[in-house]
């Protein structure tokens, strides 16, 4: 929950000294920060890959598109971990595909 006005206000454009951005870029880091020792001790984050790890890689990829993660190496490497995954990769260009049909 905490990347989705983030990522809003990063959309929109709205990161400068507002209260909303300081208040939603505050949020965000505190869970990052959380988050970071968590990724940097263990592989995938409930044991074996798992549907959390799916989530939590799709929300993380937004936030480092933006450079959100330019002081989280931990989450940028599983990050890594995720995407470099063939499944993923499939996925990915399955998506990218359909809708490049669109266009």
């Amino acid at each position: 929950m905490a990347s989705l006005p983030w990522s809003l206000l990063k959309f929109s454009g709205d990161t400068g000294d507002t209260p909303e951005w300081k208040r939603f870029d505050g949020f965000l880091k505190s869970r990052l920060q959380h988050m970071e020792p968590v990724l940097a001790a263990r592989e995938w984050l409930a044991g074996t890959f798992s549907i959390a790890d799916i989530l939590m890689a799709d929300v993380l990829r937004l936030v480092a598109r933006f450079d959100g993660l330019t002081e989280y190496p931990a989450c940028r490497n599983y990050i890594a971990r995720a995407t470099a995954r063939p499944s993923f990769a499939k996925a990915h260009a399955d998506q990218m595909a359909h809708f490049a049909k669109a266009d």
